[in-house]
This record gives C-alpha cells, structure tokens and sequence, in this order.
C-alpha cells in the first residue's frame, strides 16, 4: 500500500512540474527513428515520429538511407511541410537486394535540422518457387511465384528475354513467353539484380511445322478408300468420290516427287476396305455400302498381288500387323467388336477376341511396341490389344478433340506417337509412350473441313492426305508434317 501511494506521489510531481516548465517557456521537439514497417527486397517502408507539446513549424520532414554511416550521398524520403507532432510513415522503393542500409528521420525547421536515431537495416534475399503452365506457345502469360521480387526482374527463356507483364505484391510476376530461339526445349532463368535463378523444369513450346507439298489435279476427291505404303512409295484410291458413287482412280507417289500420278487400279472400286501397309481387301463393290467383297490384295516389289479370297465379310473396320500377322478389328457387321486373325496364304481367318467398344475405320489406331492401341471415341479412352496375351486394357484417356466422326491420323515416330487433324478439327497431340503424358502440338494450318484419307511415314516426317468435305472447293492436299520442327 505504501509503495503504491509513493508512486502516486511521484507521478503528480512529475506532472505538476512539467507543466509549470511549460508555462515558462517552449519544450525543443525532437525525433525518433523507429523500427521499420516493410523490408523486402527492394522496398521500405519507415516509421518515425515527432515529439513535442505544440505545434511546428516544419518546412520539410522525413528519412534519410544510406548505404554507410556517414550518410554521404544519401536516398532521401521527402514527405514536405508538418506542422503537427506525431507519427510520419514514408516509402521508397529500387533498393539494392541483400544489401545493408543506415536510416534516420528528420525534420526541418526554420531554425535548423534536426535528425533521429540510426537505424541499420538490411534488404532481403529474393527467390522463386514455381511458374506455370510449364509448356505452350509464344505470347501466352506465364505465371511466376516468389517472394521479394523486384521491378527491375528479367526473365529468360533459354536466351531470349520475355516481356515482363505485372509484378504484383512482389509475389506474382507475370511474363510473355518470348519467340522461340534455337531450341523447343528450354531453361527459365529468372534475373533479380546479382541474383540468377532457374527454375529446374525447363519450359517446352509446342512443336509442329505443316508444309503443303500438292494437291491432286482437278477436283479429285474421295473419302472411303485405302492407303498403303511400301518403303519411300505411298498408294491411295478407290472409296467413293460423294455419296452413291463409286471412285474407280487408283494413285502413287514415290519419295522426291512432286506430284501424285494416277496408275492402273490393283482392284474393281470398292469402299470401306480395310488397309495396311502391306494388305487391303473386304468392304462393298456397290455404292450402298453392303458387305459383299472377300477379295484380299497384298502390295510386294510395287505390285499388287491377289491372294485367296477372305472367307470372312469385313466392312469398315480397322486392320492392323503386329508380328508379320494380319487382324481385323471392329467394323459394321455384327457389334463391331470382334477381332480376327487372318491367314494371309489361305484367306482363312479366326475369331480372337471382343473389344470393349465398336472400332470403326475413322477411329485413331496406332500400332507400339507389339501391341494395337484404339481411342473409344465415346469415352476418349486409349486402350491397347496384346494379341500375345488375347487382352485388352485402358492405359490413358485422349485430352483433344477427335473430330467429326474422328477422320485424323496416328504415327509412331520411336517412343512418340502423334494424333489428330481430325475432320473439323485443327489439333494435334503428342502422347509420349513412356510416360503415357499427353502435350499438344501446333495446330494444323490447313483447311479443318477435310478428312485424312491417307497416313505414311519416313523417318521422322508424317506425310497426309486430306480430301475436302463436298461442299468445299479444290481437290485433294498433300502434307508433310514435322512434328519436332519450330
């Protein structure tokens, strides 16, 4: 109780004597430095304040920062005339990274200067943790996460400078993915004054390079037909040139000319053959696309050979070879899910398996590694046939678009296969068989109102045939594609 009444005591002889000082005359304000309220990288954000029992008079206030103690060239925050006591907050930004800094306030009056206390500060590290997408095309906005970035950031892709777009909160860098330089594949460094970062994911631009290399002459199109291919020579014809008429033109071209010249036709006209590289045969000899042929042909030393005909009625399905075998998969008889095995010295056949789903022609198919793949074209799911092991399997789910009815392409170049253009549509897609991960290419250039008519590859090019839908004017287009190129 006693040490509480002294206390008392004590504070109103303070008080009663502060005043009475006051009265006899004006107390000199001074000012305080006080800790900082932001560091970042660059950025600071000071306190200081003003203490005094009146009014001032001051012309200008605020802080001085230095890179040394002497405070010799200083960075000056001017925040202008005050002539209240108090708290004062200023902000300066294009620090150095990393770096030491001396800080005082100060406030000018009519009299003279006078300065707070130092304080010592130091810029902080910055760094980045993640960008995304991680792959595209130029001119898209990537997005960079980080803390204590700056204004003066420079971004690289590979060794071409991006466009910076925003830098919010000195967390969120936005960037425009530059041209691509000599690589599709490529480092992002990130440039923050002294300091370099790379991120250890490269980014990827989309690949893709279509060239026109013909057209047919006239108007020749058909749909419907076959294609084969035997070494750096590719065939295609017979189909239906529209609806209700049979095309009877048969074509060839060999690796280093220009255009596609007409040959004798191996066969009478007929639609909805299957066709490999090697074989073609089955489908319909009349326009109304009824199943009625059995002929069987095999392409050896370019020429067409007629083996025993098919005991077997096959219209609109998928043939593929894995192992020097023929199958026959799909098509429009019965469910369209059997699979058969065919004897290609007796045309005999058997039956091997159901597939999960109708196959159709216009259905992309890719042969790897000993086994069929299919994409459902309901449900966008890729399956694989083994005929080693008589099963079949979802391994992934196609993320494109598969067209009107499909009408696209699929080729295997090594562990890559390459799917799309199909009709009405412009995509194309990389599925990397290691990884089962899908990345999109460039899009096509040409016409989407067109089907594939004809899929052939040497080395690593892919080379089309797109025929134009009926209402389109033209003939037939002859592509290269190099998906790898840029």
């Amino acid at each position: 109780m006693i040490r509480r009444v002294s206390s008392a005591l004590v504070i109103l002889v303070f008080a009663f004597s502060f005043f009475a000082c006051e009265e006899q005359g004006e107390i000199a304000p001074s000012i305080i430095t006080e800790e900082a309220l932001l560091v970042s990288g660059e950025r600071m954000r000071l306190s200081g304040r003003i203490i005094t029992t009146q009014n001032i008079s001051a012309t200008n206030h605020g802080f001085y920062i230095s890179d040394n103690e002497g405070f010799s060239q200083p960075i000056i925050i001017s925040l202008g005339e005050r002539e209240t006591p108090g708290r004062f907050i200023g902000e300066t930004s294009g620090l150095t990274i990393e770096k030491n800094y001396f800080v005082k306030s100060f406030v000018d009056l009519p009299s003279e200067t006078i300065f707070g206390n130092v304080v010592e500060l130091q810029t902080l590290s910055p760094n980045v943790s993640e960008y995304s997408p991680n792959r595209g095309q130029p001119g898209m906005v990537v997005t960079i996460n980080g803390v204590n970035i700056t204004e003066d950031v420079k971004v690289f892709f590979g060794n071409v400078e991006a466009e910076v777009v925003s830098v919010d909160f000195e967390t969120i860098l936005r960037v425009r993915v530059p041209a691509i330089g000599d690589e599709s594949t490529v480092p992002v460094r990130v440039v923050i004054q002294s300091k370099e970062i790379v991120f250890q994911e490269p980014f990827v631009y989309r690949t893709g390079v279509y060239t026109k290399i013909s057209q047919f002459p006239g108007n020749i199109r058909f749909t419907e037909g076959v294609s084969l291919q035997e070494s750096t020579t590719f065939y295609a014809g017979l189909g239906i040139v529209q609806p209700g008429t049979l095309n009877s033109t048969f074509w060839k071209w060999t690796y280093g000319e220009t255009e596609w010249t007409q040959v004798d036709s191996p066969s009478p006209p007929l639609r909805r053959a299957f066709s490999t590289k090697t074989f073609f045969g089955g489908g319909s000899d009349v326009p109304a696309a009824i199943p009625n042929n059995e002929r069987f042909y095999k392409l050896e030393n370019g020429e067409f050979i007629q083996l025993p005909d098919l005991d077997l009625l096959f219209i609109n399905g998928v043939g593929f070879e894995i192992d020097e075998k023929l199958y026959l998969a799909g098509g429009d008889t019965g469910e369209g899910t059997a699979t058969f095995l065919v004897d290609t010295n007796t045309g005999d056949w058997e039956f091997v398996s159901h597939s999960p789903f109708k196959i159709l022609s216009t259905d992309f198919s890719f042969t790897y590694q000993s086994k069929q793949y299919f994409i459902d074209p309901e449900t966008r799911n890729l399956y694989y046939y083994d005929p080693n092991f008589n099963n079949w399997e979802i391994v992934g789910s196609y993320p494109g678009e598969l067209g009107n009815n499909g009408g696209g392409f699929a080729a295997v170049i090594g562990d890559k296969v390459f799917v799309g253009v199909g009709n009405r549509s412009n995509q194309m897609w990389e599925l990397n068989m290691q990884t089962l991960e899908w990345d999109r290419k460039n899009d096509f250039t040409g016409s989407s109102l067109a089907r594939v008519i004809g899929t052939y590859q040497i080395d690593d090019e892919i080379f089309i045939l797109r025929s134009p839908e009926t209402q389109v004017g033209g003939s037939i287009e002859f592509w290269k594609i190099e998906p790898n190129a840029f």
